[in-house]
């Protein structure tokens, strides 16, 4: 199923033109570029979510990852270890 929309001549031309050179037809490139608009407007947390974590990887403050990560598998040890005391006393 398709539908017609109308836009002013003078954006129409410039789809045509763009189209030609890149050996497409005006209906692709037209149905190109609205498809890529509308997911990156409906996703525009993924935009933000992407942004902060390149600010936060480029920190230069933080540990790095392996060593957060290490601490908490060490936190996670010591928390079942103390668990397990626990049942034992109890």
């Amino acid at each position: 199923m398709s539908h017609q929309i109308e836009v002013p001549n003078d954006l129409y031309e410039l789809l045509y033109r763009r189209a030609t050179q890149l050996q497409r037809s005006p209906e692709q490139l037209a149905t190109e570029a609205l498809r890529r608009y509308l997911h990156s407007a409906a996703q525009p947390w993924e935009q933000r979510l992407q942004q902060l974590l390149i600010n936060q990887h480029e920190r230069t403050d933080l540990p790095p990852g392996d060593e957060i990560e290490a601490d908490i598998t060490a936190a996670a040890a010591e928390a079942r270890e103390s668990r397990r005391e626990h049942r034992r006393s109890h």
